[in-house]
């Protein structure tokens, strides 16, 4: 039978708040609840807490006055610190706001802001990449000054660089996704749109800058190349392959035209300086495309001079030269002398890297999983890492870093599962659309297995969020593909997809969380902007038949999680709670908003992303940009 379309009754009975530290003893299971049936929601403890490091630096620009304006991506903020460090000001928060006019009352708000640039007013331009668009700002004091630049047909900003050319100071604008380098005014009206033309082929590129001509020079990130563009959009040339050589490059992330002092025979001119994001180091050529030199090395945060996923190159009016390390959590400096360029200073120091105790651990806390044991299984997504915490609460260890050249180095993973047959954790590694197995942390967490690459064929993905493991088979919502997909466990092969864009019966869009029901089997599916959960029934790594579909208001709900005696937790994102609902009939049984939290943190959910039942019954929620898991019981 299909259970659909139930609307938004409400029988909500939230509990007496319950302070305690750590978490609680395990409670029995409550019985299947009759039809239409209230279920006390009390608040019993919470897990881990903000454990941001200092600054992610995705991106940089050097302002007029030589202060330092930095993209923080995994706060959501922008900042400015004077060329010696000491912060002006630091503004943003995740969200989509943008109060903006000749007298705006707030600051705006960022989604992964990814890039900066700087006019020579000292406007600051933001690539706010998740809520796709630019956002001018007053550099004095990061205030929002005109409605947000929006790219023409879509699309998300990597990359922002406001250059002065011959038709006067232009923003040139990298859209990876739609592999477009979009070109405003400063007032934000639209000039050009370069694309790919004869041998310049745009894929996926991360920035672009022009010089003082006009020609356009553009991190061709996929390609491992430079591409030169007329200021029309002709190709003029292209240089670089892959390769870590002079010359060579390894996924160019960053490039900025800036004066060289020394270039032409001991005096000044143009040079063209690029991110060399996965070689670690900064290449400096002349406007044709010759190699110069080079600075920065492979490293650790803790080594002075190197970098460890440099992003972003800038060009002080000294020639000096700066690279943003986004995993190193720093900016560096590099002065240039006739002789060639030398380590000089890091920005911040100290450098604060991610937080690593039990109450300052998460920086976007999504996935959830419980082991054999009763331990929990979080995925820290900016952090980009695995914590496990033990049944008191505290952190046992991490593992995972940022990185794509092995098993256990992960591009933004959202979703974990683990597997009782072998105990390894199987990771949806979101942005890098593959899955990948780790042992578990008391084998050491090594990397077994990374499978699933980027496409639309069985065994493929893109942009996988959400996993779950139930009677041999691995679940993924794969979001962009617009469906779900099963792998076998034991031999790690695709079996099956299931669904396709749409709002009807078999259709998903943007799939964001998969949970399974450990009493049917069956597999939930929360379909976040058709704003609804549905349930299928699945055999042998297969959907068989879709047997109810919820709906109760909710908007974007991005995680499902059955307790297997008639209750299912819905994350319901957009409207900041959670959602218990009654299996058989579809009734609200209970709604959480974390107004019942003590102990100092905050008192409603911000965003909440996934949702687990532990072994004790307990309901564990991901209260994702509160950096927390708020722990509650039913009874």
């Amino acid at each position: 039978m299909s259970r659909s379309n139930f609307g938004s009754r409400s029988r909500v009975i939230l509990g007496a708040s319950i302070a305690v530290s750590g978490m609680v003893a395990a409670t029995p299971v409550i019985a299947a609840p009759a039809a239409g049936a209230a279920v006390t929601a009390a608040y019993s403890s919470t897990i881990g807490g903000p454990g941001h490091a200092g600054m992610y630096p995705s991106g940089m620009e050097i302002a007029p006055n030589g202060n330092i304006i930095i993209a923080d991506t995994g706060n959501d903020q922008v900042a400015e610190y004077t060329s010696t460090g000491t912060l002006i000001w630091r503004i943003g928060s995740e969200g989509s706001a943008a109060p903006c006019g000749s007298n705006p009352v707030g600051f705006p708000q960022f989604e992964q802001p990814r890039d900066v640039g700087v006019d020579s007013a000292g406007n600051v331009y933001v690539a706010d990449n998740g809520n796709g668009r630019v956002v001018k700002l007053n550099g004095a004091n990061g205030k929002c000054l005109v409605t947000p630049f929006k790219m023409p047909g879509g699309g998300s900003p990597i990359g922002v660089t406001v250059s002065t050319t011959p038709a006067g100071q232009l923003v040139y604008v990298a859209n990876g996704t739609k592999s477009q380098v979009v070109v405003f005014t400063t007032a934000g009206a639209v000039s050009r749109t370069i694309s790919s033309q004869g041998a310049c082929v745009l894929n996926r590129m991360r920035d672009a800058a022009a010089d003082a001509s006009g020609n356009v020079y553009v991190a061709n990130y996929v390609s491992n190349n430079i591409l030169e563009f007329s200021s029309t959009g002709t190709c003029i040339r292209t240089w670089g392959s892959k390769g870590s050589g002079n010359g060579a490059f390894m996924n160019p992330y960053g490039v900025a035209v800036g004066t060289d002092p020394f270039i032409n025979g001991g005096s000044p001119g143009e040079a063209i300086y690029v991110a060399d994001s996965n070689n670690d180091r900064i290449q400096e050529f002349t406007p044709t495309g010759t190699y110069v030199a080079q600075m920065g090395t492979s490293g650790t945060d803790s080594q002075t001079g190197t970098f460890t996923q440099l992003r972003r190159v800038a060009v002080d009016a000294n020639g000096n030269v700066w690279g943003a390390d986004l995993w190193g959590y720093r900016v560096e400096e590099f002065t240039r002398t006739r002789s060639g360029y030398t380590y000089a200073q890091t920005i911040p120091s100290p450098i604060k890297g991610p937080g690593g105790t039990a109450s300052s651990v998460f920086n976007e806390v999504r996935g959830i999983a419980f082991d054999a044991s009763g331990d929990v299984i979080a995925m820290d997504t900016v952090n980009q890492r695995v914590v496990v915490f033990n049944a008191a609460g505290n952190i046992l260890n991490t593992c995972g870093q940022r990185g794509f050249t092995s098993t256990g180095g992960f591009n933004w993973p959202r979703g974990v599962a683990f597997d009782p047959s072998t105990g390894n954790y199987w990771i949806a590694d979101t942005k890098q659309s593959d899955i990948q197995v780790l042992q578990p942390i008391a084998s050491g967490c090594n990397g077994i297995a990374k499978f699933g690459v980027l496409g639309t064929a069985t065994g493929d993905d893109n942009y996988p969020s959400s996993i779950a493991i139930g009677n041999g088979y691995a679940w993924i919502a794969d979001t962009r593909n617009n469906r779900v997909e099963s792998w076998n466990v034991s031999t790690r092969a695709a079996v099956s997809t299931y669904g396709t864009k749409g709002s009807g019966s078999g259709h998903f869009s943007s799939p964001a969380g998969v949970g399974i029901d450990p009493s049917t089997g069956n597999l939930f599916v929360a379909d976040s902007l058709n704003n609804r959960v549905v349930e299928l029934k699945v055999s042998g790594g297969h959907v068989v038949s879709t047997v109810a579909t919820f709906t109760t208001g909710f908007r974007s709900p991005y995680g499902a999680a059955s307790n297997g005696h008639g209750l299912l937790a819905v994350a319901d994102r957009t409207n900041n709670r959670v959602v218990v609902l009654n299996e058989s009939d579809g009734t609200v049984a209970a709604t959480i908003t974390g107004s019942d939290v003590t102990g100092g943190g905050p008192t409603s959910l911000f965003n909440p992303e996934n949702v687990a039942f532990g072994p004790n019954g307990n309901l564990y929620i991901a209260d994702t940009y509160n950096d927390r898991i708020l722990v509650y019981t039913l009874s």
